[in-house]
C-alpha cells in the first residue's frame, strides 16, 4: 500500500466488509438482550452470526465499563446529597426535621 506511494488509507478500495453495524441489526440485538437478560456472548453469536465474537466481547467490555462508571457517579451524587442533610441534623441537635 504505502510502497506504492499511497499516502492516504481512507476512501481506498476495501476487500473486507465495512466495520459498522446496520441500525436494524442493532435493534434486533437490543430486543434479544431485553428479552432475556441472562444471555451470553455465545448465545448472541449463534443468533447473529454476522457479528464476530470479538466485536461482541468488545461491546460487552465497553458496556461493563460504562455501567461501572455510572455506578460510581450514582453513589457519588447520593453521598453529596447526604452531606447537607447530615450538617442540618447536627446543627439541630441530632434531629433532621426542625420542631
Amino acid at each position: 500500500m504505502f510502497n506504492e506511494r499511497q499516502e492516504n488509507v481512507h476512501d481506498g478500495a476495501r476487500s473486507v466488509r465495512p466495520s459498522f453495524v446496520m441500525g436494524d441489526l442493532v435493534r434486533k440485538v437490543n430486543e434479544r438482550v431485553r428479552d432475556d437478560r441472562r444471555f451470553t456472548i455465545y448465545d448472541l453469536s449463534l443468533r447473529f452470526p454476522q457479528i464476530s465474537r470479538t466485536l461482541l466481547y468488545g461491546l460487552k467490555d465497553a458496556g461493563q465499563k460504562w455501567l461501572t462508571s455510572q455506578a460510581a457517579a450514582f453513589y457519588e451524587e447520593g453521598i453529596q446529597k447526604l452531606v447537607p442533610r447530615y450538617d442540618e441534623c447536627l446543627n439541630n441537635g441530632g434531629e433532621y426535621v426542625e420542631k
